[in-house]
């Protein structure tokens, strides 16, 4: 029993290690939709029944239908990819199918996410968490060989859409509960403070936990001990998610590269080239540094002449 609680503990490492990767996957979605974002302007008076020169009458709104038809939907792959992985640990739509039921479905699940989800999405952000995904899909892959499991995969283990056989194995795996229950009360008061309306439902499932252990109500504080935990996992990702997302954004805003200048004299190597300043010499010999100003001078006051005349 030793032997396999700690092979638990490594999947369950493993796991957690997925549900991170979504999680930077989420934030790369947030900062990638707030500098693409949707533009929420409907045109009324502008739009007529005929057509306009250059558009048709029926595409008078086509940018709306840009920002919030199928054609925004590569905006919103990472943020949407990266929710459904940080929701892996307990979905509540595919509770019902049970993905994953092992780590075959996690890691492929992994290499969609960093194939499609991170790569081309927030420069460099998006290739290190691709590789961290892609790596973990091998490392997931290992452990489906190795017959690693995490705990909810032993929950699902067995189970099916309609079991119609109650078999002595199912039994073995059902009955996976641990006799301790823990309260889960410092974990959850330290994810109050990256989310307080969760981490304080966690909170206080975690006090009731506590409450009907006292009671020896083990049932009850099970039941109390699994709910603050939820809470808990969610409060923590939600703050990181909303954290990292906010200092990304912080960082990032408004900061541009250098961008090079054109210059009649072809510019410096270094400084001119980068709008960092010229040292006003051309190569001419010319006072001024540059010849041809002395030129376009006469040329100009020749001509001032003959209007004059």
């Amino acid at each position: 029993m030793a032997k396999r609680g700690r092979r638990n503990d490594l999947g369950n490492l493993l796991g957690l290690l997925g549900r991170a990767s979504s999680a930077f996957t989420t934030i790369i979605g947030c900062v990638y939709v707030w500098y693409h974002h949707p533009k929420m302007h409907l045109k009324w008076s502008e739009c007529g029944w005929e057509d306009s020169p250059g558009q048709k009458w029926v595409d008078c709104n086509s940018q709306w239908a840009s920002n919030f038809g199928m054609q925004q939907l590569p905006f919103l792959t990472p943020l949407l990819v990266g929710a459904l992985g940080v929701c892996m640990g307990q979905p509540v739509m595919l509770q019902v199918h049970g993905f994953p039921r092992n780590f075959v479905q996690y890691g492929l699940f992994l290499l969609f996410q960093g194939l499609f989800a991170n790569f081309g999405y927030c420069g460099k952000l998006g290739i290190i968490n691709g590789w961290i995904s892609i790596l973990l899909a091998a490392l997931f892959f290992v452990a489906q060989v190795t017959g690693l499991e995490t705990d909810r995969m032993l929950k699902l283990k067995g189970q099916k859409l309609i079991d119609c056989f109650d078999d002595e194995k199912s039994r073995e795996v059902a009955d996976t509960e641990p006799d301790e229950v823990k309260d889960y009360l410092t974990w959850t008061s330290i994810s109050a403070f990256f989310c307080p309306i969760l981490g304080g439902m966690g909170v206080y499932h975690s006090l009731q936990a506590k409450k009907q252990i006292k009671r020896g109500d083990k049932a009850a504080a099970r039941r109390s001990s699994r709910t603050a935990g939820g809470y808990g996992i969610g409060a923590l990702l939600l703050g990181v998610i909303i954290i990292g997302s906010a200092a990304v954004i912080w960082l990032t805003n408004g900061r541009m590269a250098p961008q090079p200048v054109e210059d009649d004299d072809g510019g410096d190597q270094y400084g001119d080239e980068y709008g960092y300043g010229d040292d006003g010499d051309d190569g001419d010999d010319g006072d001024d540094g540059d010849g041809d100003d002395d030129a376009s001078t006469d040329v100009n006051e020749a001509a001032r002449r003959l209007k004059l005349h």
